[in-house]
């Protein structure tokens, strides 16, 4: 889901007249005005960006040039300043005339919206000795335990540790909604089922679980399973054996938020397809949350039926995409600071340059580079590439002497034309030295098809340039971090 170009919509919007900008708070009817403001939103938007932010937004007050907006959460406060702050306060001058700073407060969400004067309320609780104090700390320390354990969760998958691009803005938006939906159980949720599809490792698993932990994280009475239907099969195989039907339905209707990976392998199994059917039923009109994970949307599941395919796709489908480049980046940064780890920037751009479709592949060549990196001994380029398995010679049968030619032109800021020109000033030399050595060592080409590559007819001014290029690299450290980039450019 991509960002919204406000700015352009800004610009669009007629100009108040701001001749008078003393009215009072009794001027306005905050109701018609968020009302208004509400509407413009809807026009701009879509559905799931409004009901994400928006949707249990509201205004509670304008007074002394600010206009004051209350939302049910800290996350949602900070986005709708940082992505939204410039669109509000055009919206709100637009239905005010008045140009208005914009201040969110946090509103609890367990009050309902009724009239602004009890919209909150002061609870005062009675105190309590140190000794209560802390016995309930760790009461409900262990109660968090237990219900983590009870439902299979990872308490390492969580939103603060899922990176956010392109790939999956949609899905954690929507996830971030089944959060604040969970305890809305008189009122239809706003996602229900949630089917998240998409190709293995792209972070389908941590953001289901990082749903669970949370919810947990906020009420741990709240019941949550997640489960593979692998194991949904297993455990209903068992059932059926020792006669337990009624313990395992039991187990798996009677929750407040199910989850279930790998829903895909549903179509090997008949039986499973029916009790998954009436489970979900089951839950669906107890109006508790459903969430489910593929390798492909409901319609390439073969061999399962129309009606289950129907639940599969009456609620939200949303696509996780492979990763893109710099999220690949951001990826790896983030598992570095889970790990207390540290490794280069430029060995974390050569794995998010070369694996590109896993998360977990990601990670599994970061732990491999860590482990290298412990050793004690900086490694070069091409043991990190070994070390990932990276085809080195394949890379290098691709590379032209013209590649070579750009990238050194690019890092020492000489153009081509001077490079292979017959001009010998000391710069514009080290540069052509460069692209023999680089033409000679790592492409292993012959002498004379190196010497006419930079316009020379003499092998001998090859076999001088490369060794001059080492002797040099060994005194100069630029000069050595220098070829090393060019490499790190042609190859990775």
């Amino acid at each position: 889901m991509d960002k919204i170009d406000f700015e352009k919509y800004i610009t669009e919007m007629p100009k108040p007249n701001m001749e008078s900008t003393t009215s009072t708070v009794e001027d306005f009817n905050t109701e018609d005005i968020w009302k208004i403001v509400s509407e413009n939103l809807k026009m701009i938007l879509d559905r799931v960006e409004y009901n994400s932010w928006f949707s249990d937004t509201y205004l509670e007050d304008i007074r002394n040039g600010v206009a004051t907006l209350s939302c049910s959460s800290e996350f949602k406060r900070g986005t709708i300043l940082r992505d939204y702050s410039k669109f509000l306060q055009s919206c709100l001058t637009r239905a005010t005339g008045q140009n208005l700073q914009l201040e969110i407060l946090i509103k609890s969400s367990g009050i309902k919206r009724k009239d602004t004067q009890d919209r909150y309320e002061f609870v005062s609780t009675p105190q309590q000795s140190s000794v209560t104090l802390f016995s309930g700390i760790e009461s409900d320390s262990k109660k968090y335990k237990q219900a983590l354990s009870s439902a299979r969760l990872n308490p390492k998958y969580t939103f603060d540790n899922f990176i956010v691009g392109p790939n999956s803005r949609l899905a954690e938006a929507v996830a971030q909604a089944v959060v604040h939906d969970i305890n809305n159980n008189n009122l239809t949720k706003s996602y229900n089922p949630v089917f998240y599809y998409g190709s293995t490792g792209v972070g389908k698993t941590h953001l289901m679980q990082a749903i669970g932990n949370e919810v947990i994280k906020k009420d741990p009475e709240k019941k949550v399973v997640y489960v593979s239907i692998e194991q949904f099969l297993n455990e209903m195989i068992e059932a059926i054996r020792t006669r337990k039907n009624e313990d395992f339905r039991s187990k798996y209707r009677e929750v407040d938020l199910l989850i279930i990976d790998d829903i895909q392998f549903v179509e090997d199994y008949p039986k499973t397809q029916e009790e998954l059917f009436h489970t979900f039923n089951t839950l669906y009109q107890a109006n508790k949350q459903i969430i489910l994970a593929s390798d492909r949307p409901p319609r390439e599941i073969k061999n399962i039926t129309d009606r289950l395919r129907s639940r599969f796709e009456g609620g939200m489908v949303a696509d996780i995409q492979i990763p893109d480049y710099e999220t690949r980046v951001a990826i790896l940064k983030q598992s570095l600071l889970d790990k207390n780890a540290t490794v280069p920037d430029m060995y974390l751009e050569l794995i998010a340059k070369n694996i590109e479709n896993s998360v977990r592949e990601l990670e599994g060549a970061l732990n491999k580079v860590i482990t290298l990196s412990k050793l004690g001994e900086v490694p070069t380029y091409e043991e990190v590439a070994r070390i990932l398995q990276l085809d080195i010679e394949s890379k290098r049968n691709k590379v032209t002497p013209l590649k070579v030619l750009d990238v050194t032109s690019s890092v020492f800021d000489i153009s081509v034309r001077y490079i292979k020109s017959k001009r010998r000033m000391a710069h514009i030399s080290l540069a052509r030295q460069v692209v023999m050595y680089i033409l000679r060592t790592d492409l292993e080409l012959p002498l004379e098809t190196v010497a006419k590559e930079v316009n020379r007819t003499d092998h001998t001014t090859v076999l001088h340039a490369c060794k001059q290029i080492e002797q040099k690299m060994k005194q100069d450290s630029r000069l050595a971090e220098k070829v090393e980039l060019c490499r790190k450019k042609i190859f990775f």
